[in-house]
């Protein structure tokens, strides 16, 4: 099983990484929250992985935080939630707010994700609370959470104006997102940057 791979940032999806390491590719579906976070193409990355093993593929899935791992790792455990639904949560709330809301029983913060049922998110907080209650998540501060709304919005903002959610993406992957831009200007260089293509 491949637990961490180390390499160069080839090419960014809405949904997935590819790592060049040694002249390899490997394709690695990543958050939202991990896409937002990634250094630009031809830099350097190390990802935590987690192997997941069907009868027809191999699927990698990859984390900047051992603790966005060990979240992921858990939500599998819970009857009826794969992989891409795990990766729905982590894309719509940080760790810190998913083990929050497990830990206190807050439903509402969890049900309010598009594609997630009342019942998945009553499994959910039934089969983890007493499994994550004893593990330290660190706290995301609000300059991220709110970068990560902004990312949100400038991407809905760009769809509405007619491009597709992929165009947008890229769009906004070219952006330092470390600058903590405000929206408009980060609807802006979106903008410009489709305009280059």
């Amino acid at each position: 099983m491949i637990a961490h791979l180390k390499g160069i940032v080839h090419a960014k999806g809405a949904d997935h990484v590819v790592v060049d390491v040694n002249g390899v590719g490997y394709q690695i579906f990543i958050s939202l929250n991990t896409l937002y976070e990634l250094p630009p193409e031809t830099m350097e990355v190390s990802l935590h992985i987690h192997t997941h093993v069907r009868e027809e593929a191999w699927h990698l899935y990859g984390f900047l935080s051992p603790d966005e791992k060990k979240i992921f790792e858990q939500l599998l455990k819970v009857n009826g939630v794969g992989p891409k639904l795990a990766m729905t949560l982590l894309s719509r709330r940080t760790v810190y707010e998913i083990t929050e809301a497990i830990v206190t029983q807050d439903a509402n913060r969890l049900k309010s994700i598009p594609g997630i049922g009342q019942k998945t998110v009553e499994r959910i907080l039934l089969d983890l609370k007493d499994k994550i209650s004893h593990l330290k998540f660190e706290k995301q501060s609000a300059s991220l959470r709110q970068n990560g709304e902004t990312v949100n919005e400038a991407l809905s903002a760009l769809i509405h104006l007619g491009y597709t959610g992929a165009q947008a993406q890229a769009a906004l992957n070219k952006i330092d997102l470390k600058q903590n831009l405000p929206l408009k200007e980060m609807i802006r260089q979106g903008l410009k940057n489709l305009a280059r293509n």
